[in-house]
């Protein structure tokens, strides 16, 4: 385990056997057709434009290589593993659909709120593109659900209520007449016992990023893999990019194993293997590596 194997993973993925990994964990191409008119912006970090990998000559052929990979996917996975799955808005429901007919269940679209996004151009008469979707889908039911509260989805941000918040909601109602609201008040705030369906962070910035333009950041994914995983599981990600689900992975105590086969951005991920290792000298796991 640990290994990325520097080739493509379609149409299969011979050296997994049956029923290996734990999870799925991918951010696939997206088939960004949209903007292959676009010039002065290609180099934005967060704006949809035509990528090297994205060179489907078809919608038609790029549903039929991910349905081909989701299948292949379901045939590794063990029964209770959930896998997710980064997708744009525009292709959400045809997704869905071949998720499901490649045997997984989906479960829940996840919804990115990326808190920095690149900004609307008015010429344009588009919306800024804050969103990114997140597809939960797994086979049969999920064998693990570690719960997150939800202020930890939420960048972190302080939702916990405080002492002085609750003496001064029982000030304002009291009186048994209105002991309901109160309770409704309580319940939505403590929001006890719940995981929503909405993570909010910063694209990928800073010293974490690499020069792979459609790079997740760690913050996004650990929660999700530390939500569906335990310690010493196999992650898989067919599409590994610039290495994050490696990474995040081990930070978190778990394996995996992945492909991409651009050896460029094999470069990007071994980059990232060596700054753990040199950061992490005592780690005890299996050493990562990159395989041809």
């Amino acid at each position: 385990m640990n290994v990325v194997f520097n080739r493509s993973c379609h149409p299969k993925m011979s050296e997994l056997a049956d029923a290996s990994v734990d999870m799925i964990f991918t951010d696939p191409p997206y088939f960004q057709y949209r903007a292959q008119n676009v010039k002065g912006l290609k180099n934005h970090k967060d704006v949809v434009t035509e990528f090297e990998f994205d060179g489907f000559q078809s919608e038609k052929k790029y549903l039929s290589f991910l349905e081909d990979i989701l299948k292949e996917a379901y045939r590794v996975a063990k029964p209770g593993a959930s896998g997710y799955l980064f997708c744009a808005d525009d292709f959400v429901s045809y997704l869905n659909r071949i998720i499901e007919a490649a045997g997984f269940k989906v479960r829940k679209v996840i919804h990115w709120h990326k808190t920095n996004p690149f900004p609307a151009i008015s010429s344009r008469k588009m919306y800024a593109n804050s969103m990114e979707l997140l597809i939960h889908f797994s086979k049969g039911s999920p064998a693990t659900w570690n719960h997150k509260p939800v202020n930890e989805m939420h960048n972190y941000r302080n939702t916990a209520v405080t002492k002085s918040d609750i003496e001064n909601l029982i000030e304002k109602y009291r009186g048994e007449d209105k002991i309901g609201q109160l309770l409704e008040l309580m319940k939505d705030a403590l929001r006890d016992g719940t995981v929503d369906n909405l993570i909010e962070n910063s694209i990928c910035m800073g010293k974490e990023r690499t020069k792979h333009k459609t790079q997740k950041p760690l913050k996004v994914c650990v929660p999700f893999i530390e939500i569906s995983s335990n310690p010493d599981d196999v992650i898989l990600d067919p599409f590994m990019g610039a290495g994050s689900t490696a990474i995040a992975a081990l930070q978190t105590g778990r394996n995996f194993v992945g492909y991409e086969i651009d050896a460029g951005y094999c470069e990007f991920i071994q980059k990232r293997f060596d700054d753990f290792l040199s950061k992490n000298p005592d780690f005890q796991g299996e050493k990562p590596v990159i395989r041809v």
